[in-house]
């Protein structure tokens, strides 16, 4: 099962296309790319600093989703991965 995050950046914002295979739901996809940022996380060399990597997190989401221009434009489309989704 893959999940692919493609991002671009289209007139000064980030444009993300997440692509997977389509019998994955939104909420596998988002426990899938949430799992990824846990790993991110824990791979930080310290507790402390791992603390630091999560409060970043926390607080990048909570300043997104009090921007609510940053979703004005989000659609989902499904379409076919460019990958096999072995």
């Amino acid at each position: 099962m893959k999940v692919c995050v493609e991002v671009s950046v289209v007139e000064g914002k980030y444009q993300f296309d997440i692509s997977a295979h389509k019998s994955l739901t939104i909420e596998d996809i988002r426990s899938i790319l949430v799992g990824g940022v846990c790993l991110t996380i824990h791979g930080e060399k310290t507790p402390k600093d791992q603390g630091r990597a999560l409060k970043e997190v926390i607080e990048y989401m909570e300043e997104d989703f009090i921007d609510t221009d940053s979703f004005k434009d989000v659609s989902f489309l499904k379409h076919d991965p460019p990958f096999s989704g072995k």
